[in-house]
C-alpha cells in the first residue's frame, strides 16, 4: 500500500537531550505528498511519565493516560531506531493502523521541510485501497447517523442536495 520512498520529520531530531527517556511526533511524507503522524514515546519515558502522574496525584493516580494520536513505543528515539520502525511498518503492512493521515503536504511547506529535490511525484495519488477503506468507515457511521447528518454530509462532501 505504501511505498518505500518516504521522508521522515522527527520533531526533536538532534536535540534531545536522552534519547531513551523522550517523546517525539513524527511525520511521514510520501511522494503522492501524503503526510502521516505518529508519536514514538520510549519505555522509559512512559515510566517516567507513570511515576510522575502518581506522585503528583493526576489520571486516577498514574492509572491511565491517552494520547492525541497513535503512539509507537520504542527503546529509543534515535533517527536510526525510528528509520527502522518506519519501513518495517511500511514492509510488513501495518504502517496505515499507527501512523493517522495527517493531510497532503501544502505548497507552503514544499520547500521549507527540507524534501529532496524531484522527491514528489505529481502523477502518484493516495492508494485507493486506503481511500476504500475509509470511505466504508464512513458509510458504516452514516449508517447510525440522523437523516440530518446525512444530508449535511452529502452537501459538504459532494455538492449534493437530496
Amino acid at each position: 500500500m505504501f511505498e518505500k520512498r518516504r521522508h521522515i520529520r522527527i520533531d526533536a531530531d538532534g536535540w534531545a537531550e536522552d534519547i531513551e527517556n523522550a517523546q517525539v511526533d513524527v511525520v511521514v511524507t510520501f511522494p503522492d505528498a501524503t503526510r502521516w503522524i505518529s508519536n514514538f514515546y520510549t519505555i522509559k519515558c512512559i515510566e517516567t511519565m507513570k511515576q510522575d502522574y502518581s506522585e503528583r496525584k493526576v489520571c486516577l493516580n498514574g492509572a491511565y493516560w491517552c494520547a492525541s494520536s497513535p503512539v509507537i513505543i520504542v527503546d529509543n528515539i534515535s533517527r536510526e531506531r525510528i528509520e527502522q520502525v518506519v519501513d518495517d511498518l511500511i514492509q510488513d503492512g501495518g504502517f496505515e493502523y499507527v501512523f493517522e493521515y495527517f493531510g497532503p503536504v501544502e505548497n507552503r511547506d514544499m520547500e521549507a521541510s527540507g524534501y529532496p529535490e524531484d522527491f514528489f511525484d505529481n502523477n502518484s495519488k493516495i492508494d485507493p485501497l486506503y481511500v476504500s477503506l475509509q470511505a466504508a468507515r464512513i458509510q458504516q457511521m452514516l449508517d447510525q447517523a440522523s437523516e440530518e447528518v446525512k444530508m449535511k454530509i452529502m452537501r459538504e462532501i459532494f455538492g449534493v442536495c437530496l
